[in-house]
């Protein structure tokens, strides 16, 4: 004989398998979840993979000599590292490779941010901070990474939050930003560094597109042992399909991070690639330039036709442009999906409003869709806009060689 069903756990909601009642937790019920879809004939400028003809000669030459060896078997990462230590200037106990930096976020959350429950984040990010915060029931208070019209790169809230949020949290911010492409300088992030190690605070540096303008947060993980960086090579590498990244951190934070065995998502393939491609650094320091230099030569036929529209600056293989009027950014995004072309609007993004942002392809397209923008036309009366500086030129290559 059974008695009544207890009641379910707190936080969870009992749903119905077919007549099986079983509780789900609540945090899932706003959040969405959709799976890629094909499009075949749709050129995709929206996901920001690395698209570009030389990295795909390199890419597929090294991925045509893997042997069925470096496929088949678990994957030993000795190597790979050996190869990141000499890349990023870290001794090897700095780095943990991920499956993507998206993985990276869900870990950094689980391992680091859960257990002190609060997320400090500046926004616009990357929409995996939010999901996997809310996931695991995190609190997050968001505050915004821009100011002005056109947008900005604003440090200063970010900067009073650590000042202002009871010890500790876990602070992160994108730089370069994304969605944006807006960056803060070194001295702004040192400082953000500084002002959460007194403060007690964590800072991680989502640094996803930092290799296309010469942006490396390594240096500040030795220099601050409160500092994590989240790195990705499907980015960097044109790996996208391969799903690999690393997170890097002090010694002990990254043994912590281990022992949420991130190793067991990342496969053979990617580590193998990944090690073949890392000491080829010449040849992607040349792709990086001419993806700069395709950039340069879209951003500069879209200004000239479009005078009232600005370009976020310094981007990354993407272009994010400023429009007099909210409407122009879904104007221009339906415009160029009428022709197959998939762009992002980003005028509904807090801080972003008239925006929109395009990814780069080779320069045959990048001419295509350039043209195809001088059909756009602004929708309205243009909003107040304040002076831009003078735009930023290219900044030296940093990367050590």
């Amino acid at each position: 004989m059974t008695g009544p069903e207890p009641p379910a756990p707190t936080g969870t909601h009992t749903v119905s398998l077919h007549g099986f009642p079983f509780p789900l937790g609540t945090e899932t019920r706003t959040l969405t979840w959709q799976p890629r879809a094909l499009r075949p004939g749709v050129l995709n400028l929206k996901s920001c993979e690395l698209q570009h003809p030389w990295s795909e000669e390199l890419v597929g030459r090294e991925l045509a000599a893997l042997s069925l060896a470096e496929t088949l078997a678990y994957p030993v990462q000795d190597h790979a590292l050996a190869q990141l230590a000499a890349y990023h200037g870290l001794d090897r106990t700095h780095i943990l490779l991920t499956a993507g930096s998206d993985y990276g976020i869900g870990l950094v959350v689980d391992a680091l941010v859960r257990p002190v429950g609060r997320l400090l984040l500046q926004e616009p990010a990357f929409e995996a901070w939010r999901h996997y915060a809310q996931l695991r029931r995190v609190q997050v208070t968001g505050v915004p990474g821009t100011t002005g019209t056109p947008p900005a790169a604003d440090p200063a809230p970010l900067l009073d939050l650590l000042r202002s949020t009871p010890r500790p949290a876990v602070a992160a911010v994108t730089n370069p930003g994304s969605p944006s492409g807006l960056r803060h300088p070194p001295s702004a992030m040192r400082q953000l560094a500084r002002t959460a190690r007194e403060h007690g605070h964590l800072l991680v540096i989502d640094e996803c597109y930092g290799d296309f303008v010469h942006t490396s947060h390594a240096p500040l993980v030795t220099e601050f042992s409160n500092v994590v960086v989240v790195h990705s090579y499907s980015k960097t590498f044109a790996l996208a399909g391969l799903r690999i990244a690393a997170v890097l951190a002090h010694p002990v934070l990254r043994e912590h991070l281990g022992r949420f065995r991130p190793e067991n998502a990342v496969g053979a393939p990617a580590v193998a690639l990944l090690t073949r491609l890392v000491p080829q650094g010449d040849r992607w320091r040349e792709i990086w330039r001419d993806v700069r230099a395709i950039r340069q030569g879209f951003v500069d036929h879209v200004l000239a036709t479009h005078p009232t529209w600005r370009v976020l600056e310094p981007g990354a293989n993407f272009a994010t442009f400023w429009t007099p009027h909210p409407n122009t950014a879904d104007a221009a995004r339906d415009h160029l999906a009428a022709h197959r072309i998939r762009v992002r609007s980003l005028t509904d993004v807090p801080g972003l409003r008239g925006c929109f942002r395009v990814s780069l392809a080779d320069r045959p397209q990048m001419q295509r869709v350039a043209r195809l923008l001088d059909d756009v036309t602004d929708r309205a009366t243009p909003l107040t806009a304040v002076p831009l500086p003078a735009r930023e030129g290219p900044p030296p290559d940093a990367r050590p060689t």
